[in-house]
């Protein structure tokens, strides 16, 4: 590691927070924001003779494209406490066994999903501060903070518009007593459930799962599975641009949509 200028004034250090703890707990602070190369996208390529260029294939579903989780390194530092805080900085990072949540006030509108793969023992440098490397394998996706509050659509044809150029796969809430098909854009989903005393309907369409609460569930998809009660042939995606949001049957009282907005 070499030099780098610790600002040791408080108001100005930067931190990160990490599976819902904050670095600043810790009193370890951030010399820089993350390094990292752009997520690379999976993809094959095929040599054809007598053709020029490579045939490119998407490893992914038709349409779309996956990308490669991304590394991501910060130089972290803090001057006191030193052996004390090493070991319990190890174990904040370096417990999770799955994926957790990963911010940093460099850029707090986003976040990432990330497990800590790499602690480096502290080094101190020639001014007293203690410095060390963290490294994080994130998922490709840089998910915006705002994406997770729900919007509320009470009228068949709303339009609710993707601003970023990759398509969200949202958590939808259908609260309703009827049958009903749902639309958005190319996607439909039928809803079999008809219950004189109100539903409410969680489609989680990342993992392609639904769930039955009910009216007063709206921000949970916690509940019994009820795929056996839907028809679709994929969940929808909020694709970049204008989507529209419909359904048929009049015993639809409200759709709420969490999009889950992203970008690389």
């Amino acid at each position: 590691m070499g030099q780098v200028h610790y600002d040791l004034n408080h108001n100005k250090r930067h931190f990160l927070e990490f599976n819902g703890v904050n670095s600043k707990q810790y009193h370890l602070y951030l010399s820089g924001p993350g390094v990292y190369n752009a997520p690379a996208p999976d993809v094959s390529t095929t040599s054809i003779p007598g053709v020029n260029g490579e045939l490119i294939q998407n490893n992914a579903m038709a349409g779309m494209r996956r990308f490669s989780n991304v590394d991501i390194q910060y130089t972290a530092f803090f001057a006191e406490g030193l052996p004390i805080k090493t070991m319990a900085v190890k174990s904040w990072l370096l417990s999770p066994t799955s994926y957790c949540r990963l911010i940093d006030d460099y850029d707090p509108t986003f976040y990432r999903m990330a497990i800590c793969t790499n602690a480096v023992e502290f080094e101190v440098t020639r001014n007293r501060v203690a410095e060390m490397d963290l490294t994080f394998s994130c998922k490709p996706q840089r998910w915006l903070r705002s994406g997770e509050t729900a919007q509320t659509f009470t009228a068949s044809g709303e339009v609710l518009r993707n601003p970023f150029a990759f398509p969200a796969q949202p958590v939808i809430h259908v609260i309703g007593t009827g049958t009903t098909t749902l639309t958005i854009g190319d996607y439909s989903v039928a809803i079999n459930l008809s219950l004189s005393g109100g539903y409410d309907i969680a489609l989680n369409c990342e993992t392609q799962n639904a769930y039955y609460g009910d009216d007063h569930s709206v921000s949970s998809v916690i509940g019994e599975f009820c795929n056996d009660q839907i028809k679709s042939d994929y969940f929808p995606m909020l694709m970049p641009g204008d989507n529209v949001i419909e359904w048929t049957g009049s015993k639809v009282s409200k759709v709420t949509i969490e999009p889950r907005w992203w970008t690389l």
